[in-house]
């Protein structure tokens, strides 16, 4: 990727295809240390923490979703899970002080935890309460789908101190809910964002855009049908086409849709802020916008989603993730637990964690909030910053990101300018060490070797800048 001098709004030659990754990555350099010795290593070291809880199951399968999740054949297999899920925060709570760490955020994510019963809801929640910190808790999410949720399990939900349920509408067209096998019907949609905003302070749903074929009609119909929903936040995303599932590609292909280039879906996400803001709504994040009057303002600091603050946050934040699949990332090492609840199960069993854990250079965690923060929410506190201990290589990127205009500065802080802004994914690429977008880019190879996914260079790429332009 080739960052563009000059006055040229396209200060990129091409799009960094994945928009949310962790950083530091899981590395290929195995930790010697135990899940205990990470753990105990950590508390030294972050002042927050936010915990993410994985339910693998849904009733059906949507093909757009990259993460770990299956239908489930009967109760008793969301039953064993859910033993197991408990057991594993006992084991932890054995190994670990859990209580050192206070907890800011919790995120219930599948998955579609709404398919616990409303008993086991609570369970998981007083458990929870009885094992961890909560006295800074600032934000509980739960992600619901309208189908498996009940007046039942919303009371449930609140019963355990959730404010922030969150669900995946993804789009009102009907074209596009049968191409993404979507099969919640847009009455049920309707009843459960009534339900969610009569029992929760905030309510959250996905949109997603830049489909291959969609046009700007279409995506301005979703919005506005988004904005009618009357939640308090909405979430839009640009579909990552490089992780969604091979039938989606598959169904597109049939259907003769024309891939949207990189170009064309930068357009639509400044097409989105203007329509979104014109609507009373504005970003607080690079995808995220909350429901508050227009200013001029790049990002609002009316709302922030507390969980993200510590995936794409400082340096004593950090993340501990339970359930299959689940990562955990804090001070100088990433874990992540087995895809397999077989072995997730066999494992919790005998006494162990099943995760593998990696360990990287501490600098990568104190150049955290330069590469994520600063790019994903729009601005940073320099002062919480340990700018002598960050990657050498991120604070000279830093200074060319400072030098093109992305960022302005004060005495105490960093913020993007609208035109970091739009640029937020590319950035925080960008801003990483060089070893680090290495790793990145083998993921995304690693996508393409699948036959069935398709991928055009027209989303990768975006037109070249007359000369006189790039030279300002």
């Amino acid at each position: 990727m080739q960052l563009r001098s000059g006055s040229t709004l396209v200060k990129f030659d091409r799009q960094f295809p994945i928009y949310n990754f962790f950083f530091p990555n899981q590395g290929k350099a195995r930790a010697a240390a135990s899940v205990p010795q990470v753990w105990n290593e950590a508390a030294h070291h972050v002042r927050s923490r936010a915990l993410y809880f994985h339910i693998p199951f849904c009733d059906t399968i949507c093909n757009f979703c990259p993460f770990t999740r299956g239908r489930y054949s009967s109760r008793a297999v969301i039953d064993e899970y859910f033993a197991s899920l408990l057991a594993e925060i006992r084991l932890k709570a054995d190994l670990i002080d859990l209580k050192r760490v206070p907890v800011s955020a919790i995120f219930f994510g599948g998955g579609t935890p709404s398919l616990l019963d409303p008993e086991q809801i609570v369970e998981l929640g007083e458990l929870i309460r009885r094992t961890f910190d909560l006295s800074a808790l600032r934000e509980f999410s739960f992600e619901v789908e309208a189908k498996s949720l009940t007046k039942e399990r919303a009371q449930a939900m609140r019963a355990i101190g959730v404010t922030h349920p969150r669900f995946g509408l993804q789009s009102f067209s009907p074209k596009w809910r049968d191409m993404f096998d979507l099969t919640a019907t847009l009455d049920q949609i309707h009843d459960a964002a009534a339900l969610l905003k009569r029992l929760f302070p905030y309510q959250t749903f996905d949109i997603l855009y830049g489909m291959s074929g969609q046009d700007e009609e279409e995506l301005i119909a979703d919005l506005e049908a988004a904005v009618a929903l009357g939640t308090t936040n909405v979430d839009i995303y640009p579909i990552d086409n490089i992780v969604t599932q091979v039938g989606l590609h598959a169904k597109l292909d049939a259907s003769g849709a024309v891939p949207t280039s990189a170009m064309r879906k930068f357009g639509m996400n400044v097409l989105i802020d203007q329509a979104m803001r014109h609507a009373g709504f504005m970003p607080h994040n690079g995808h995220g916008y909350v429901r508050t009057p227009a200013t001029g303002d790049v990002v609002s600091d009316a709302y922030s989603f507390v969980y993200h603050e510590h995936v794409y946050g400082y340096h004593d934040h950090d993340l501990m993730g339970f359930g299959v699949n689940a990562i955990s990332s804090t001070m100088g090492h990433v874990l992540t637990q087995t895809h397999s609840k077989k072995m997730y199960h066999e494992a919790i069993a005998q006494g162990r964690v099943p995760c593998e854990i990696s360990r990287h250079e501490r600098a990568l965690d104190f150049a955290r909030p330069i590469v994520l923060r600063l790019p994903y929410h729009g601005r940073l506190d320099k002062r919480r910053v340990r700018w002598d201990a960050v990657h050498p290589e991120v604070l000279e990127k830093l200074d060319r990101v400072r030098q093109e205009g992305f960022v302005v500065e004060d005495d105490t802080s960093l913020a993007l300018t609208k035109l970091g802004w739009y640029w937020y994914v590319n950035l925080m690429y960008y801003l990483m060490p060089n070893a680090d977008q290495l790793l990145m880019n083998g993921m995304v190879i690693d996508k393409l070797k699948d036959p069935g996914r398709r991928f055009s260079k027209r989303e990768l790429l975006f037109p070249p800048v007359p000369a006189q332009v790039a030279e300002g």
